[in-house]
């Protein structure tokens, strides 16, 4: 996306922040990029598990994220382990599902504190991964012709119900964020639908 703005030359008009959280500004407008949460931790648990433990070319990136991965391998795995028969919440477990890179920076990681702040009207366009180069092409009027770290291949992304409905409460926060930008007018109701 980044390419095709910048060949758009409105690459200068952004500010893209990836791995941290946006700064509010009362002078800003926010375009958001989200994804259905349990797709989007599938895929970052796969390319996590690609990445550290299949190609070894970031082993020691993050400490003890490697160990995580090899323990449970699937986020099938780890997601059943998330709370135990009861329902209580298991602590270690959660904690080790912060070690996974990009599990840790989810979506309420980006979204929580600045929707808390944000006025309606700064949310300029949400566009949904799902339908990501149709949605730059409705907002921005350009088309999308690069493709960074597809992640097409490798891992699971099959859940138990038992996994799924972990995750789901385990990533509340994604689903409060996507929750509030729908009841906002940001997402259309079917692209909600779905993502939730």
């Amino acid at each position: 996306m980044r390419e095709a703005l910048r060949e758009a030359g409105m690459a200068d008009t952004l500010r893209v922040f990836h791995v941290r959280r946006p700064v509010y500004r009362r002078d800003l407008n926010y375009v958001v990029v989200a994804r259905n949460p349990l797709a989007r931790a599938v895929s970052a648990f796969n390319w996590r598990y690609r990445l550290v433990v299949t190609e070894c070319l970031q082993p020691d990136r993050f400490p003890g994220e490697r160990e995580v991965l090899v323990r449970y391998g699937s986020l099938e795995k780890l997601g059943e382990a998330l709370y135990g028969d009861d329902g209580k919440p298991r602590p270690a477990t959660i904690r080790e599902a912060r070690r996974i890179h990009h599990i840790r920076e989810d979506i309420g990681f980006y979204l929580t504190r600045l929707l808390a702040r944000c006025r309606p009207d700064q949310i300029e366009a949400v566009l949904m991964q799902e339908a990501l180069d149709a949605d730059i092409e409705r907002v921005f009027g350009i088309r999308n012709r690069h493709w960074k770290n597809k992640n097409s291949g490798g891992g699971s992304a099959e859940l138990s119900p038992r996994a799924r409905a972990n995750l789901m409460r385990y990533f509340s926060r994604d689903y409060e964020a996507l929750a509030r930008l729908y009841a906002w007018g940001k997402i259309d109701r079917e692209v909600y639908l779905k993502a939730v």
